[in-house]
């Protein structure tokens, strides 16, 4: 969900007015100069740096470009599609992240910070929801005194208590996950009032602003069979909520065939072959989504994909992940096995950090842990190479619909 490194620059058309998207990201990229050099860095990763990594040192990377960090995994929502365990379940009380009592202290959050101030990644915060982390505030005033960008996902029901902080410190970007209109988004969030309580945060955020470029705000609505009909509409809310950016987001799903097929193959036996790290199952029972999208629903998809299509036109920025052409969309929500590219960057790019500091890129592969090894370590460590090694061969299968491998 982390709008990529090429769409800061060009976010809008040629239009730099100061009202303009292109306008106000330019304006954010004046008082930060420090962006420049990590957008550079960023976009000479994507297009020349990871292919020399994966040619010349297999396994290794230089540094990361951007690091998720999942402050908790706690939530004040239960939405219908999240592929993470409640945080009441009882399978998460075996996996140390989802322990609350296990959250980071500030703290060592900031030791990771100073350890890699050198490369200056960006930041992703994320959860769970991130704002329920208690030391939040202090952590991104601490973050941007050592000039990290900043790029916060949140679901917005909290908003309204830390616009302020958020404008003050001078946040890049603010994500919030919007699915409709309140009674759809109220059922795809599973809780009343779910949509003002965003609403009202969001409206919190803009007045803050007071004209001042930053926080770009993006809306992201991820598509079910619940909203499929009203995407269009998706666009005339964004405007009138103040939006910069609208991301409509294919779903991320999976099927219980396809997960046990996936288990069988990265199996605890395969790991240990392999000397990976691995909390098995690496696809638990409730960490994943099955679509309820059928080939009835295509239809309606590709109106409603292309009405969004039309109403953004020189109004609003539109983007989609993964920015699927139209002839895709079939295979992608009734073919799990159809052949897309057997790729993926993101073990070049980036890598997520979990509540209590355990480093796991994806599919719980066990990298290390920020408490007991500086990151460098980590990053290059055997079981970071060993994974790149394998990713670099061929796609898990529960790597299906992951938004961050490619399809095109």
């Amino acid at each position: 969900m982390l709008l990529g490194p090429e769409e800061m620059p060009a976010m809008a058309p040629k239009d730099k007015s100061k009202g303009s998207l292109a306008g106000r990201a330019w304006e954010i990229i004046r008082h930060n100069p420090g962006m420049i050099r990590s957008m550079l860095r960023e976009e000479y990763r994507r297009r020349w740096g990871i292919s020399l990594d994966r040619r010349y040192r297999p396994g290794c990377s230089s540094p990361p470009v951007s690091l998720s960090l999942n402050l908790t995994r706690r939530c004040n929502l239960q939405c219908r599609m999240c592929e993470q365990h409640r945080h009441q379940s009882r399978a998460a009380t075996a996996l140390s992240w989802y322990d609350p009592a296990r959250e980071l202290p500030l703290a060592a959050w900031l030791d990771l910070l100073d350890q890699v101030a050198s490369f200056r990644p960006r930041l992703y915060l994320t959860g769970g929801e991130p704002l329920l982390y208690p030391h939040f505030p202090e952590l991104i005033r601490e973050a941007k005194k050592r000039k990290f960008l900043l790029h916060l996902q949140t679901n917005g029901i909290l908003l309204d208590r830390t616009a302020e902080q958020l404008v003050a410190a001078g946040v890049e970007m603010v994500t919030v996950s919007l699915d409709g209109p309140p009674e759809i988004h109220d059922h795809v969030r599973g809780q009343r009032n779910a949509f003002r309580r965003s609403r009202e945060g969001i409206a919190a955020l803009v007045a803050a602003r007071r004209g001042r470029a930053a926080p770009l705000l993006l809306i992201n609505c991820v598509i079910s069979q619940a909203n499929i009909a009203i995407l269009g509409q998706m666009v005339p809310l964004a405007l009138e909520l103040g939006a910069d950016i609208l991301q409509i987001q294919h779903t991320i799903f999976n099927s219980l065939d396809n997960v046990e097929r996936h288990n069988l193959w990265l199996s605890r036996e395969f790991a240990e072959t392999q000397g990976l790290d691995l909390v098995t199952p690496s696809i638990p029972p409730g960490e994943f989504y099955e679509s309820e999208i059928t080939g009835e629903d295509l239809p309606r998809l590709r109106a409603g994909l292309e009405e969004a299509r039309r109403r953004a036109q020189g109004r609003l920025r539109l983007q989609f992940l993964p920015n699927l052409p139209e002839g895709l969309l079939e295979p992608y929500y009734l073919d799990l096995k159809y052949p897309f590219p057997q790729e993926c960057q993101d073990l070049w790019k980036g890598c997520r950090i979990l509540p209590d500091g355990t480093i796991s890129p994806c599919l719980h592969l066990v990298a290390g842990n920020i408490t007991r090894q500086p990151f460098r370590e980590i990053w290059n460590g055997p079981q970071m190479q060993r994974f790149r090694q394998l990713v670099s061969r061929r796609l898990f299968p529960g790597c299906v619909r992951c938004c961050s491998r490619s399809f095109t």
